[in-house]
């Protein structure tokens, strides 16, 4: 399976000024939890990566878009 660039994460946590333990307690997981999911090292379930699209008010196009280099 290809894993996915979470890059994004950590970013998009950051434009919308928000700490990690603060999105950490909108989702109801630990600031370690969150910080794998930023890293990478702990898988992202579709559940959480919606619910972080919407905290973060991005919608799963803005991130596919811009994590593949554009409009291609």
């Amino acid at each position: 399976m290809e894993s996915i660039n979470l890059n994004w994460l950590r970013r998009a946590r950051r434009q919308r000024h928000l700490t990690i333990d603060r999105v950490a307690e909108l989702v109801g997981r630990d600031r370690t939890t969150l910080w794998r999911y930023e890293s990478g090292s702990t898988p992202l379930t579709v559940d959480m990566l919606f619910r972080l699209l919407d905290i973060y008010q991005l919608s799963i196009l803005d991130v596919l878009v811009k994590e593949s280099g554009g409009d291609h």
